[in-house]
């Protein structure tokens, strides 16, 4: 049975096409009208209406301007820009004094390959795609190393946050990067236990992410479903057409220009190579029929968007804006929608058919009426917020302010999608490369009232906001310690308070109680149906954990009656709760176990702790430690600190979970 990958790679290919396009038929005219009532120059622009743009009560913080699919950055392709076409948006708001960087990642890549290159773009260093997702997808680790616009990002120190704006796949990607900044992921921490894991990947708390804006986003993926072009060579030379006879010029495999930054996946243009032959390389490999999720192809249909929906969540640090636009109208006779008479010709036919398409198959995202309305490639619903799979919170309400113009409204929360507006009378290409003349400077104007917008997020709101877990503990060790991301992660969700208002004491020892108490917090703190056998229970806040834990067979005592609550915890005693927890309390298999033959101390773990240390030393809970001499070995009946405690206890809940 054949699948629909070859008209999903077909459809995103279409959005491809047609994101190449934005600014060919724009006015060579620099022209900007931050006050949408007059236009003036670059050039022109006053210190007063400097001052008025950079209002002192703001942030100032970087704007990122994130591409699209087939995107790029500068004016690598023909000359244009992407942002703005002949006309540059980054040097326009640049002149205007706000400081916007518009980085060049994958043009046809997944969103999490994408993210991991703007990442690199902005700190500076070699992208590293994970190891586990490299080993997962099949392709090389690491990619090209970038200098770095902003490598003060990742400075504990540093108080500089960024704005992210993403157009189309762009806003996707930035998506995609919050949630790995904000939360790192479980399997690259598990694959990459030798140290040379990403920051990107460990959910260290460095919040610097200020805003995201997604601008016709299809966050619910692209229903248009082409059934005209079934191969990305054709697709591609169907491209080069459109964009000749818009320039007026002659473009082919050899003047192109665009670099599909495809190295991770071996598709590297070589020194001398032309680029007639790098093109055809690209357009005939084997990644484009090998069926994998790991391309724009899978994001950006509507099952998968669905997918990356339920992956990258809206972060309560961040603030979430979203711009639709809208260039159809409804047909008061069937009710489907239309394009417009200024449509862009290229997308008269996905428009028409988004229009009125449908599709209630059992097991995929359904397609009704409300995804009707569109922009040529995206339906308004999907631009606005993502839908399926998704447990964002939103207001669909936000509006403009009362003046008209993208206003930052007080008591606008984090972690909400606020939808702007609906730009209507403008396409999906018209947003970015502004081609139409009647709409040149309403839209740039519009990224001026964006820019303005996001700079006036007052500074000490953003910063209230963005306060580690840990923070009020003044022996919290820094974020780039080891023992930080471990303890945040237990004061975050209730596991591990201090021992003092100002103390979490990471380098004390665990006691058996405080252990058993952390795993009852962990549990919801449930109550036990009888009373424990142990009599030396004597401190208040630890009688209900214990009890409850001997009732569940977590625990079983150092003897028939006593708990030894203030005892030290051992390596092999907190795993061999651990697994008496996993096994009888959360009902887990834990036949999943490591040979541990091959430690010197082998024979010092005590005969009740060798299967649930081995069984944590297979699910990564519990590592082997240099004793000091450069051996590893697991000293089973060694002490263990609350900071080590805590980082096992993260690792059982975001690996055995």
């Amino acid at each position: 049975m054949k699948k629909t990958w070859s008209r999903v790679l077909a459809t995103v290919l279409v959005l491809a096409m047609v994101l190449c396009m934005p600014g060919f038929a724009a006015s060579v005219a620099d022209t900007v009208d931050y006050d949408a009532d007059h236009a003036a120059s670059a050039e022109e622009l006053t210190d007063a209406d400097l001052t008025e743009l950079l209002s002192s009560d703001g942030n100032h913080y970087p704007i990122v301007l994130v591409h699209g699919l087939f995107g790029w950055g500068g004016t690598e392709v023909l000359g244009l820009n992407y942002w703005g076409g002949f006309s540059s948006l980054r040097d326009i708001l640049n002149d205007a004094g706000y400081e916007v960087y518009t980085p060049s990642i994958g043009p046809v890549a997944s969103n999490w390959d994408r993210a991991c290159e703007l990442y690199a773009y902005l700190v500076g260093g070699t992208v590293d795609y994970g190891a586990y997702h490299s080993a997962t997808n099949g392709h090389a680790r690491y990619g090209r190393t970038f200098p770095g616009v902003l490598p003060e990002l990742n400075n504990p120190d540093s108080e500089l946050k960024v704005h992210l704006v993403g157009h189309s796949m762009g806003g996707e990607t930035i998506r995609m990067l919050a949630q790995l900044l904000e939360n790192g992921d479980a399997d690259e921490r598990n694959a990459s236990r030798d140290g040379s894991i990403s920051p990107l990947f460990t959910g260290e708390c460095r919040h610097w992410i200020e805003s995201i804006t997604t601008l016709c986003t299809p966050h619910d993926g692209s229903q248009y479903d082409t059934k005209v072009y079934q191969n990305i060579g054709d697709l591609a030379q169907y491209a080069m057409g459109i964009i000749g006879s818009v320039a007026g010029a002659n473009v082919n495999e050899n003047n192109f220009g665009l670099d599909f930054k495809l190295d991770q996946w071996g598709l590297v243009r070589q020194p001398n190579e032309s680029y007639s032959s790098y093109f055809n390389r690209v357009i005939n490999s084997k990644i484009w029929t090998q069926h994998t999720n790991d391309l724009s192809v899978y994001d950006l249909d509507v099952d998968g968007a669905a997918v990356l929906n339920g992956y990258a969540k809206a972060q309560d640090d961040i603030y979430y804006f979203s711009v639709a636009c809208s260039n159809t109208h409804r047909d008061p006779l069937t009710g489907h929608y239309l394009p417009n008479a200024s449509m862009n010709p290229m997308m008269l036919k996905s428009s028409t058919y988004m229009g009125r398409h449908v599709n209630y198959a059992v097991g995929h995202v359904n397609i009704t009426p409300e995804w009707w309305e569109n922009d040529g490639i995206v339906s308004v619903r999907s631009a606005i917020r993502p839908h399926e799979n998704s447990t964002d919170k939103y207001n669909e309400n936000y509006g403009v302010g009362a003046d008209g113009k993208m206003t930052f409204k007080d008591g606008t929360k984090m972690g909400v999608w606020n939808y702007i507006e609906k730009i209507d009378g403008t396409d999906h290409i018209n947003m970015v490369g502004q081609t139409q003349k009647s709409t040149h400077a309403m839209l740039q104007a519009k990224f001026f009232e964006l820019a303005k917008m996001l700079n006036s997020i007052p500074v000490s709101s953003s910063s209230d906001a963005h306060i580690c877990p840990g923070a009020r503990f003044t022996d919290m060790p820094s974020y780039t310690n080891w023992a930080h991301e471990g303890l945040d992660y237990c004061i975050q969700n209730g596991i591990m308070s201090g021992t003092s208002a100002t103390t979490i004491a990471p380098n004390v020892v665990t006691t058996r109680a405080q252990l058993v108490e952390m795993l009852y917090c962990q549990a919801g703190s449930p109550k036990a149906t009888k009373t424990s056998p142990f009599t030396d229970l004597t401190d208040s806040w630890y009688v209900d954990a214990v009890n409850w834990a001997a009732e569940k067979g977590v625990v079983s005592g150092t003897s028939a009656t006593t708990f030894s609550p203030n005892d030290v915890i051992t390596r092999q005693d907190m795993a061999t709760i651990l697994y008496n927890y996993a096994k009888n309390v959360l009902d887990l298999d834990v036949f999943d176990t490591a040979d541990l033959t091959g430690y010197p101390d082998y024979s010092s773990i005590s005969g009740y702790a060798r299967t649930p240390l081995s069984w944590a030393v297979a699910q990564g809970l519990i590592y082997g430690a240099d004793n000091g001499t450069g051996v590893v070995t697991l000293q089973p009946k060694g002490d263990a600190t609350r900071a080590q405690t805590a980082a096992v206890i993260m690792r059982f809940c975001q690996n055995v979970l």
